[in-house]
Formats: structure tokens, C-alpha cells, sequence
């Protein structure tokens, strides 16, 4: 995958960002942390990440990336998600 989402799915990670921190805008240089995230809210999005957008975003890279833009840039890398045998991810 490449270094950038698209927009459409760049502005479907921004949205689950939002929605489990509940604030209204994030920035990239905005830290998942100071905006009031914590441990379980990290899990959550990656949850979140990996089940909405297929990117295999894992609890890991939430938190050694905290600011917005540096885990946008992560998922970008990360690409999709593979599928465990049993069908579970």
C-alpha cells in the first residue's frame, strides 16, 4: 500500500479518531494522549481501525504513534488487514 490512505478513507480514520476520543477536529499534530485517550480508548481505535477501514492497525502502533498524522501515516503502511484461517482477523 502506499504512504498515503486515500481521502475518502483518510477521512473515515479521522472520524473514528473523533469518535473515540469525542472531540470534534483533530490536527496531525494533535496527541491521541493529550486529547484525553488512555490505554483501553487505544484499543478501541484500533478495533475500530482494523473492523471499519480493514487496515492492520494493531494496539502497538496506537501507542508508539500517538500524534494523528504520524498514525494516519502507520495505517497507510500497514495495509489491510489479513484474515486468520477460521475466518477470524
Amino acid at each position: 500500500m502506499s504512504e498515503h490512505l486515500d481521502t475518502a478513507r483518510a477521512a473515515e480514520f479521522e472520524q473514528i479518531w473523533m469518535e473515540v476520543l469525542g472531540v470534534d477536529a483533530v490536527d496531525r499534530d494533535d496527541d491521541f494522549f493529550d486529547l484525553g485517550g488512555h490505554s483501553l480508548s487505544a484499543l478501541r481505535l484500533s478495533t475500530l481501525v482494523r473492523q471499519e477501514l480493514g487496515l492492520a492497525v494493531e494496539l502497538n502502533h496506537v501507542l508508539e504513534n500517538p500524534r494523528f498524522g504520524d498514525l494516519l501515516a502507520v495505517a497507510a503502511k500497514a495495509g489491510p488487514q489479513r484474515v486468520a484461517e477460521g475466518g477470524r482477523a
